[in-house]
């Protein structure tokens, strides 16, 4: 378990912006200690890499700002191996050593599940930045999140796909593995509103989570007559998904889910992806107030162009500073989390109803290649909560 405490984000920043953040010594009570869950190891470190990014560019511009409420933030970051056992000993670390006062997760949902029980115990509010799945804030006052949950995903991808594109006849690539929360719950969301909200016929097609050969399963859908398969997954197995379904003829559309949003995709997709669309948690090219300064600010820092990782945990620090501020001093930060109402992030407006979740625009993209002949993903429409 690695530790990197606000003193080395400084030094991160101080090399790229030639900028210096003040940073008190860690008990001194000019501080307000924030915990931050990532995978910087593992599987998932390409995730946490970008998440850490958007964390260090908000931290940076937060205290340059000066304290809140008297007090400079100081981040206490965590590696959580890409696990659910490193997530879980993350999370006991800082609420029982370091006394944080809220904790931001950047973390799958099955690493959120883990850190759940421990949040409710210790009283420390969890705010998450990428995990959708809808069992995470049920049932537990002290968890958050910044960013949409998959029943409101599946709604979003199930409208799209029947009121924008007329797929009248769907299928779901559906994992069957009852401890994968995120791929099957939001799989069975989208059939179900397909099948009950819009009336129409919908396919569905199990695997074993691991599976690395979903041969058997693209021809069952290839000799099928559904026009569209709803994939819900994440990379590597979306892009592994997407190559053996054109390698072996199938042509239909592809419907992806937020896990697709990575760039890291095209690494395992192949040279034809074909047509897709999918769910997203923000765009680089959107008009919204503020993020073409966020834009410009991540490929200063980094060299690349924001994903909805990073975007998604800058607005994630900058949320829990407007927390902070909106709740009264002594008092639990959960009150200001409540108070969340139209906070004009990178990531769009964001409100945080009374059961922790985010409501929020929800981005729909394309699978294109662009004038370098790269593989990208472009913005064609945005679905707002109603």
């Amino acid at each position: 378990m690695r530790i990197i405490f606000a003193l080395i984000v400084s030094g991160f920043l101080l090399s790229l912006n030639s900028c210096c953040i003040f940073t008190p010594p860690e008990e001194s009570p000019q501080v307000t200690k924030i915990g931050i869950i990532i995978p910087k190891s593992g599987k998932r470190a390409f995730s946490g890499r970008k998440s850490l990014d958007g964390i260090f560019l908000a931290h940076d511009q937060i205290n340059r700002k000066g304290p809140v409420r008297g007090k400079l933030i100081k981040l206490v970051i965590m590696d959580n191996n890409s696990s659910v056992k490193g997530s879980r000993k993350a999370m006991q670390i800082l609420v029982k050593k370091h006394k944080v006062k809220l904790v931001i997760a950047a973390c799958s949902t099955a690493n959120a599940l883990a850190i759940k029980p421990i949040a409710a115990k210790a009283k420390v509010p969890v705010l998450l930045t990428i995990s959708t799945g809808n069992v995470v804030t049920e049932r537990n006052p002290y968890m958050f999140r910044c960013c949409f949950s998959d029943d409101s995903q599946a709604r979003a991808m199930a409208a799209f796909a029947y009121n924008n594109k007329v797929y009248t006849d769907v299928g779901v690539l559906l994992d069957l593995n009852g401890q994968v929360t995120y791929r099957r719950d939001l799989g069975r969301a989208f059939a179900a509103e397909f099948k009950n909200s819009l009336g129409r016929t919908v396919k569905e097609i199990g695997y074993q989570s691991g599976t690395k050969d979903f041969t058997s399963q693209i021809k069952e859908f290839k000799k099928s007559k559904v026009a569209a398969i709803f994939a819900p997954s994440d990379v590597p197995d979306a892009g592994i998904i997407l190559k053996q379904a054109r390698e072996n003829g199938l042509s239909k559309v592809f419907l992806g889910s937020d896990g697709w949003d990575h760039s890291e995709l095209f690494d395992y997709c192949g040279p034809n992806p074909g047509t897709c669309f999918l769910t997203s948690m923000f765009a680089p090219e959107s008009s919204l107030p503020g993020v073409k300064e966020f834009v410009i600010s991540i490929k200063a820092l980094t060299g690349a162009m924001p994903e909805p990782d990073t975007a998604q945990a800058y607005d994630a620090l900058n949320i829990t500073v407007k927390a902070l501020m909106l709740s009264k001093p002594g008092t639990d930060i959960r009150s200001g989390l409540y108070k969340i109402k139209n906070y004009p992030g990178v990531t769009g407006t964001t409100s945080i109803d009374a059961g922790g979740d985010a409501q929020k625009a929800i981005f729909i993209k394309k699978i294109i290649k662009k004038a370098d002949k790269k593989f990208g993903f472009k913005l064609i429409k945005t679905i707002y909560p109603k």
